[in-house]
């Protein structure tokens, strides 16, 4: 089994280039796909109940510490199988909805892809484990969510999908850095909760993988990106926002809760961001006039309550935040597909045009009924089971805030089920099988969530906690929830009777992050137009100059400079070649310039006659003169022997010429003072014997710095075939 868990996230990944390749079967490979993990999984399912837990791994940076790990524990293999199950039928039900798509293949691809990444994310027992795949599951959403890529809202939504969690992603993975420092191991199920609070560090960890579990779970104020990403197709909406990626965030947190939960800075952090959410996403998913966007709203209110219950840091929070998530995934997976389900059929979502859908979609109609009902809460539902313990989470003093956000999604629930209610000019065109069928297991679990008590206490129980999770009905707790009911439908009514009522699409999010976008497009445009001027000239100075001041700095702090003493007659040759240069830069004939710079290189031969290096002198003189015999024979065949006239900005090109010359001469003149351990010619004369020979020049040309002599021949390899080039241009 140990090694059967390596290839749980793989299988997925690697099914995902046969559906590509697969234009009339892609779905069937894509279930099968689904179909061996979640199978995989549920053979691991009993020893993690009887509290054993496979785990795997394969060495990646053995030096570091760093493994391929993953570990099927409890948390890890009930996320694992929500993810495999709800993958099963959303290929199912992608299977009907999509059948008039042409590119059904790379759609199952991209579902595959997604798929092994979210299961190796939760299953991974490694922080860099859990990064990889962290980040794979945000580029294969990117995908999905911009899968009408010839749709502009859908290319923008994926943009900022994949822009808001990769940063977010980035700093967490800076977090992780932190963290694997702190405990001394990258391993989850080995880090120390003492030592790592213990550091001072803390409060740096905490921040950063915050940071990444927040963008990831669509919390304030980056919730925006969750109802733009909406525009994807419906599977992909029932999958990622619903059941899976989502809820990446949430799991983060309870999968650290145990190494960075329970203190005073995680409840002051987590807590009110959840609370806040989940009040925001509530009220706002009243105002929604589509199907979808309402659905995602109440997405983010779900959220917000899960990441407060994780932000209690006690083991009550963690079991009640699980426990809403599954019934969350089986009531939104549900209502995500009927609102697919409507659509597809209708044309529409628009919630004001659709009204007595129950006629033409009768069992579409009692699975929307269904997951409404555990939606609200009401006794004998999933979800009342759900909020009942999430009150005992939160304590009393935020009863309050709960049973406000119970009457909001009260209201929006009774908005979506307007649209199977009363008499509307849109109508059906039929029921098919295949888009309600995938429907009914997760509108089951609705039902058997509230309605068969081994079920919710097995889902504790296998966390490893005893609480009594079944709610003791009596008059307390369902009148607040009937009455929760009431106010909603109240709510609902008051909303759609405002006339003139202003829908709130976003506040401000999304236009912000596009503002935000088109002034980053705008400032690259303009520095590219800076920069990028198409002038050889322009790019050598910055290059140049950038290598001359990266050089130079350091060599002004830290170098070692010659003492000045009687003029010899090395200076008076280096002025020589000064002068040369000189008349180089400043003559106006091409012909003047090539013998003024010839007359360059002589002085540096005589410089080399008078450092006593006579093999140097006669190599360079014999070089100098055939570079200069190339030169002028180059020159002669130009159209015009004079000069260009010279550039508006020649300082400049003086001034980094000039620099670049003396931070060249300063590194030459670093490496051959010091005391005489370190002085290059020592070194060459001691190890002269070893490399074989006699002439010490001739050595360090071909042994010791044979390799820059090869480099320097090939360049001049390249500039003769360049002069051959111009030679044989027409005049």
């Amino acid at each position: 089994m140990d090694f059967l868990l390596l290839g749980v996230p793989l299988v997925p990944a690697l099914a995902a280039p046969c559906a590509a390749a697969c234009r009339r079967a892609a779905w069937l490979v894509a279930l099968g796909g689904c179909g061996l993990v979640l199978v995989t999984l549920l053979l691991a399912a009993p020893p993690t109940v009887a509290g054993l837990s496979a785990s795997a791994e394969v060495p990646w940076f053995p030096s570091l510490g760093v493994s391929y790990r993953l570990r099927a524990d409890p948390l890890g293999t009930l996320f694992g199988l929500l993810v495999a199950g709800v993958g099963v039928l959303i290929v199912l039900y992608a299977r009907s909805y999509l059948e008039h798509e042409p590119r059904q293949p790379a759609f199952f691809a991209y579902l595959l892809l997604f798929t092994g990444a979210m299961l190796g994310l939760v299953l991974a027992d490694d922080l860099s484990t859990l990064y990889v795949f962290w980040e794979a599951t945000s580029l294969a959403s990117f995908f999905l969510i911009g899968f009408h890529d010839d749709r502009w809202d859908a290319r923008q939504a994926a943009v900022r999908a994949l822009v808001v969690t990769v940063v977010g992603g980035l700093a967490m993975l800076a977090g992780f850095v932190l963290l694997g420092l702190e405990a001394g191991t990258f391993r989850l199920s080995e880090m120390d909760p003492h030592r790592v609070q213990a550091s001072p560090r803390y409060p740096w960890v905490l921040a950063l993988v915050l940071a990444g579990a927040f963008t990831k779970s669509a919390q304030l104020p980056v919730h925006f990106w969750l109802p733009g990403a909406m525009v994807a197709p419906t599977p992909v909406s029932a999958y990622l926002h619903s059941a899976t990626m989502v809820k990446a965030g949430v799991f983060l947190l309870v999968r650290l809760l145990p190494v960075l939960g329970g203190t005073e800075l995680w409840r002051g952090w987590v807590l009110p961001v959840g609370m806040a959410t989940f009040l925001f996403g509530a009220v706002v998913a009243v105002l929604q006039d589509d199907l979808k966007a309402l659905l995602a709203y109440g997405t983010v209110s779900a959220l917000g309550l899960a990441t407060a219950l994780a932000g209690t840091g006690t083991e009550l929070g963690r079991d009640a935040a699980v426990l809403y998530l599954l019934n969350h995934a089986a009531y939104k997976g549900t209502l995500f597909l009927v609102a697919g389900a409507v659509e597809h059929e209708t044309g529409t979502r628009n919630i004001p045009q659709l009204r007595g859908l129950a006629r033409a979609m009768p069992v579409t109609t009692a699975l929307a009924g269904a997951s409404v009902f555990s939606l609200v809460a009401l006794p004998g539902s999933g979800g009342f089971v759900a909020k009942d313990l999430a009150a005992k989470a939160l304590g009393h003093g935020l009863e309050g805030w709960l049973w406000a956000g119970a009457v909001a999604n009260a209201a929006f629930g009774t908005r979506f089920l307007q649209v199977f209610l009363g008499r509307g000019d849109v109508t059906a065109r039929h029921e098919p099988a295949g888009l309600w069928a995938p429907a009914l297991p997760l509108a089951v679990l609705c039902v058997l969530f509230g309605a068969w008590p081994p079920l919710p206490e097995a889902v504790v129980g296998w966390l490893g906690a005893d609480h009594n999770v079944w709610p003791k009905f009596g008059l307390g707790k369902v009148a607040p929830a009937a009455a929760a009911v009431v106010g909603g439908v109240g709510a609902a009514w008051l909303v759609e009777q405002v006339p003139g009522r202003r829908r709130v699409r976003g506040w401000g999010g999304d236009h912000a992050f596009d503002a935000l976008q088109r002034t980053l497009l705008r400032f690259a445009a303009l520095l590219t137009h800076f920069t990028l001027t198409g002038r050889l000239r322009d790019y050598l100075v910055v290059v140049l100059g950038v290598a001359a001041v990266g050089a130079g700095l350091p060599l002004l702090s830290h170098g070692r400079w010659p003492e000045v003493g009687p003029i010899s007659l090395e200076a008076a040759f280096v002025g020589m070649a000064a002068c040369g240069v000189a008349a180089t830069v400043l003559s106006r004939s091409l012909v003047s310039a090539v013998v003024a710079l010839g007359a360059v290189g002589y002085s540096v031969v005589f410089l080399f006659m008078a450092l006593r290096a006579p093999d140097v002198a006669l190599t360079q003189m014999l070089v100098e003169t055939v570079t200069l015999v190339l030169f002028l024979a180059v020159v002669t065949r130009l159209l015009t022997p004079d000069v260009p006239d010279r550039h508006p900005l020649a300082a400049v090109d003086l001034l980094a010429a000039v620099a670049v010359g003396a931070v060249a001469a300063a590194l030459a003149f670093q490496a051959t003072v010091g005391p005489p351990s370190q002085r290059l010619a020592e070194f060459f004369a001691e190890h002269a014997r070893q490399a074989g020979g006699s002439n010490l020049v001739n050595l360090v040309l071909v042994d010791f710095r044979g390799l820059d002599t090869l480099g320097e021949i090939t360049v001049l390899g390249v500039a003769a075939l360049g002069v051959l080039a111009l030679a044989r241009r027409p005049r």
